[in-house]
């Protein structure tokens, strides 16, 4: 039984503005904000007909998504950002789909929203290791020799892992710099067992700060970010973790860091 006109036609029309959507979004896509493109040249690059894409450059413009100089167009302001947006968007729903089953077994509460949407910078360049069930700390037997190299470290943790701390004050030792945030129960803990916040020599390249609350744990070095995530029953899981050295995943901790450090307070210290 053919379905009744009114139905027909509203199907036909999701049809076209779906069809309309697709096209505008190629022609973004295209589109630079510094190098204007004409109609000829962006109907090259797409194979389309000059008439489609004139078309879509007219509503893109009426959406002040697209702007026109001379005989090119470029993205507007707002274009750029609704471009990149949607680029983040799909490469952090790529990042949901392959890294599912980690993503679903840990507590990703400490990472404030904006950096969750943008999670993609750190899945896309993760480092995949085949853990051996029979080597318990296989994982800490290799971040150690990575964090060795290092001479900068950025950490922001609720938890004390030793080997690290101890490649971190070794590398001040050496002329390098530290800067931690991290919570009052850590700082307590550090009273006690770090010699480089006891050494006054060393304290010119370390930062410390004190913040109430911090969920997971995080370090950044001049070439390496290293992100473990709490399981959901809230104990750290430091055998399953994010390994990268891609440079966006570098920056993406180190904003990360900065966020943590912007709302925590500095530590005095000489009362070590």
């Amino acid at each position: 039984m053919p379905a009744p006109r009114a139905e027909r036609a509203s199907s036909a029309s999701r049809a076209r503005f779906s069809a309309t959507y697709s096209l505008k979004a190629r022609v973004m896509e295209s589109l630079d904000q510094e190098k204007p493109a004409t109609t000829k040249v962006l109907s090259t690059r797409l194979a389309l007909h000059q008439s489609s894409v004139s078309h879509a450059l007219k509503e893109l413009m009426e959406e002040d998504l697209v702007t026109k100089k001379g005989k090119g167009y470029r993205l507007s302001n707002v274009g750029l950002i609704q471009k990149n947006t949607v680029a983040w968007m799909e490469r952090t729903l790529k990042c949901l789909k392959d890294h599912r089953d980690f993503i679903l077994s840990h507590d990703l509460s400490g990472i404030p929203p904006g950096f969750q949407v943008t999670m993609a910078a750190v899945c896309d360049g993760r480092e995949i290791i085949e853990k051996d069930p029979a080597i318990p700390s296989q994982i800490q037997g290799i971040v150690g020799p990575l964090l060795s190299h290092a001479r900068h470290f950025q950490m922001a943790s609720s938890t004390l892992v030793p080997e690290q701390q101890m490649a971190a004050a070794q590398a001040v030792s050496k002329g390098g710099s530290l800067q931690t945030v991290t919570t009052a129960r850590i700082i307590q803990e550090l009273r006690l067992k770090s010699y480089a916040l006891k050494d006054k020599s060393l304290h010119s390249r370390i930062e410390l700060y004190s913040r109430s609350e911090i969920n997971l744990h995080l370090v950044v070095t001049e070439t390496h970010l290293i992100l473990a995530l709490p399981r959901l029953d809230k104990t750290y899981d430091l055998e399953n973790i994010i390994i990268s050295k891609d440079p966006q995943a570098l920056e993406w901790g180190r904003l990360l860091f900065l966020y943590f450090q912007s709302s925590a307070e500095k530590v005095d210290l000489t009362t070590f």
